[in-house]
């Protein structure tokens, strides 16, 4: 089989292949060919591919599409191009080195014969069930000296306090093999891809042949249990125990109770004859067992955390950082349910004529300014951040988390980004002309929260016809001519809290239930501003009872008070009742207005 070393930026990786084409790159595996990943930036996505085609030779092709590969023999390997060479051989691209070893494979099916009798005979140090107590170390016979046993404590809770994962981690772990049982090679060995790989081993030092006696591994990954052997029991034909006296192996368990790794430790025949105490007895292999338990447990902590770590950082992308928090807490929030929520879409008001005065990258610096102020509004009002689109945002409010006032946060949050656009127009006055404003729409209704993304990329939001209606009441600010719209049913919910008129009752594209719209102009207005939302809500109800030449009465007053800073949305329902009053609708007319555009 081929045995691939990985060096990058300082972290060691082993990997044995049986058999097979081989790919080294950046990116994902790809058509079920067996693939050792690197995160080297110089590496390509797909760089490397190794096959086998002697024993000991290989030939090289080179995938890349922008680098070469160079070896330790002179040659290189040019893009897309392909050479054979004969092991062993050191690969080096970008940062990274791979050393290609070929070892002669040892029998990895059933056990049998002589393996199996010799198997059979290892003895037994402890079966792993938590719900029985094997009792005290005392009881497993050959008791220490106190200065032993506070060494092994010793050493095994510096173990505990490297830092889990780390290169430091599994050499230590592996150093304590040899330093507390007194055997000459201690390894740290783990599972992927199916294969068993050196994680760390002391002394480091380089070796010819395998390591390890996978008939051992198999032995105690099918009877989870710690197995130590010495002496004539090892005498048999596998290249990985000749030489060897002694062998003690303990499973690593991940937090599934599944077998991922084990702890591997050997004494040479040659020790053995110095007159060392050649034997392993069950005390040390209680030892060894704790220590692979301490691998196990720094393993899970290090999955937890990087788990923690990253919900922080994707939690903390969408959601204040008060809800961040809770989220992390409670990460099952998350789960998808259906809830009702308050949601709200903005854009940039003109953007296409805005970005014609802008080359690509002042474009973009616009679009990141304005969402920045946009974001900071949604979070200051505990609203979570859904979708980024263009030059627009989706952000929504009582998912995941309850909040009893959610229409009320969204309604705060649009108003204050009306109000952080005269600064960002300000910032932009010597590129752009044209004043920066957005349109706002906000929507309450029953939607399905959860994950809308991919299990590849998370993004937690809603889907629902609670959020299409918000979406299209955005687009309805620009026939209205105002900066906020909000729908029936979060009026319903905010009350008076705001001051507010009624502009229309609506039918957008693609939903036919018609609603009826608010704008939702401050928190609170002026007298003026409120006795003109009067009037024209009296000319509104006069419309929709098909009573269009009072409705024209009662907006006269409105456009004539007003010149040169017309009201759109009373200019519109002007231009409505005068279109009937020389066309009459059908009798069926209700007030409903059409909208033939998103």
């Amino acid at each position: 089989m081929l045995h691939f070393t990985v060096i990058y930026n300082g972290q060691v990786t082993e990997v044995e292949h049986l058999g097979g084409p081989f790919e080294i790159g950046r990116g994902p595996q790809r058509d079920n060919i067996a693939r050792h990943t690197v995160m080297d930036s110089y590496v390509s996505g797909n760089h490397a591919k190794i096959e086998q085609i002697e024993l000991t030779k290989v030939r090289i092709l080179n995938l890349s599409q922008r680098n070469s590969i160079r070896l330790d023999n002179g040659d290189s390997v040019n893009i897309g191009a392909s050479i054979q060479v004969s092991l062993p051989i050191t690969l080096f691209i970008g940062e990274t080195s791979i050393k290609i070893d070929f070892i002669p494979e040892e029998d990895e099916g059933e056990l049998g014969g002589e393996d199996e009798a010799q198997l059979d005979s290892m003895e037994s140090a402890i079966t792993l069930n938590p719900g029985q107590s094997s009792g005290s170390l005392l009881d497993l016979g050959q008791s220490p000296s106190p200065e032993k046993l506070a060494v092994w404590f010793e050493t095994l809770i510096a173990v505990q306090k490297s830092a889990s994962g780390s290169l430091e981690f599994f050499q230590d772990t592996a150093q304590a093999v040899v330093d507390l049982i007194g055997l000459d090679r201690g390894l740290v060995l783990m599972i992927k891809n199916g294969r068993w790989m050196v994680q760390a081993r002391f002394p480091d030092e380089d070796v010819e042949n395998r390591e390890f006696s996978m008939s051992v591994l198999g032995k105690i990954t099918k009877g989870r249990k710690t197995f130590y052997q010495s002496g004539a029991n090892l005498q048999n034909e596998s290249e990985s125990v000749m030489g060897i006296e002694a062998v003690i192996a303990s499973p690593i368990f991940d937090k599934a109770d599944n077998v991922v790794g084990a702890i591997y430790g050997v004494r040479n025949k040659l020790t053995a004859g110095s007159g060392s105490n050649i034997g392993v007895n069950p005390l040390e292999a209680q030892i060894v067992q704790l220590l692979a338990s301490s691998v196990g447990a720094g393993l899970a902590r290090q999955e937890q955390e990087a788990e923690a770590g990253r919900l922080r950082v994707q939690f903390e992308q969408f959601f204040s950082a008060d809800l961040a928090r809770e989220l992390q807490k409670n990460p099952k929030l998350l789960e998808g349910h259906e809830s009702e929520i308050t949601v709200l879409f903005t854009d940039i008001r003109g953007f296409s004529r805005i970005s014609e005065s802008l080359n690509p990258r002042e474009t973009c610096s616009l679009v990141a300014d304005v969402m920045e102020e946009l974001t900071s509004c949604v979070m200051a009002f505990d609203g979570v951040v859904v979708n980024y689109s263009g030059d627009g945002i989706m952000a929504m409010w009582n998912a995941p988390a309850p909040q009893s006032d959610h229409a009320i946060k969204a309604c705060k949050a649009a108003l204050a980004m009306v109000a952080r656009m005269p600064a960002v127009q300000e910032r932009w006055k010597n590129k752009i002309s044209l004043p920066v404003k957005v349109g706002i729409g906000i929507n309450t209704g029953m939607a399905l929260c959860g994950n809308t993304g991919s299990k590849m990329k998370f993004q937690y939001g809603a889907l629902g016809h609670a959020v299409n209606l918000a979406s299209r009441i955005e687009g309805a600010t620009k026939v209205m001519g105002v900066p906020i719209l909000i729908s029936g049913f979060t009026k319903k919910l905010v009350g008076s809290s705001f001051a507010t008129r009624k502009l229309r009752k609506i039918r957008v594209i693609g939903i036919n239930e018609p609603v009826d719209i608010y704008q939702l102009h401050a928190e609170v207005s002026s007298i003026e501003w409120r006795s003109d939302a009067d009037i024209y809500e009296s000319a509104l109800k006069h419309y929709e009872a098909s009573e269009f030449g009072p409705a024209c009465r009662d907006l006269y007053p409105l456009i004539a008070n007003h010149s040169g800073n017309y009201d759109t949305a009373s200019l519109s329902l002007m231009a409505k009742s005068i279109e009937y009053l020389r066309k009459p609708p059908l009798s069926s007319f209700n007030g409903v207005e059409d909208l033939e555009s998103k």
